[in-house]
């Protein structure tokens, strides 16, 4: 197939300046919301060290997944053209890729040479996996309230 066919058929089924902007908001939303989510952990009593360790990484951790669930729910509900479902899994595994994995790396207190070691990349993958799941249920439900609305609009359309 000829590139410029091949572009043709990428922008039939994709719109790429809406999942742009929507991986942008995703990585917005999941950094903002992780470290509200580890702010709100931080300022809370806990039984001992291991308590309060496992509380900010678990805050951390759901503020991020929201923020991408939000996110993807967002293009899903926004593109114009092409599936709801593979625009919104696609933005919001976008933003964790391009902007949570490094920050999750910048801001860890273990060096850059163990995160990048067989055992650090594993962890990411698997991280990949857990954020790929947050955004597939994002994008499913910005997918299903998108066909209602649709649904809506194109039964108004034809009653008149």
């Amino acid at each position: 197939m000829p590139p410029e066919r091949q572009t043709k058929v990428i922008k039939d089924r994709l719109d790429p300046s809406r999942v742009a902007m929507a991986t942008v908001v995703a990585a917005g939303l999941g950094v903002g919301l992780a470290a509200a989510f580890l702010r709100h952990a931080q300022g809370t009593a806990h039984v001992g060290p291991t308590s309060a360790a496992l509380d900010e990484a678990f805050s951390a951790f759901f503020g991020a997944g929201l923020g991408l669930t939000l996110g993807s729910a967002l293009c899903a509900l926004l593109i114009r053209r092409g599936s709801p479902l593979l625009s919104g899994l696609l933005a919001g595994v976008a933003a964790y890729v391009l902007v949570l994995a490094p920050v999750l790396l910048y801001t860890d207190d273990v060096s850059l040479a163990e995160d990048l070691n067989a055992g650090g990349v594993a962890f990411l993958a698997f991280l990949l996996l857990a954020f790929g799941l947050f955004a597939l249920l994002g994008a499913t439900v910005g997918g299903l309230i998108a066909s209602v609305l649709r649904g809506d609009r194109m039964r108004k359309r034809h009653q008149h």
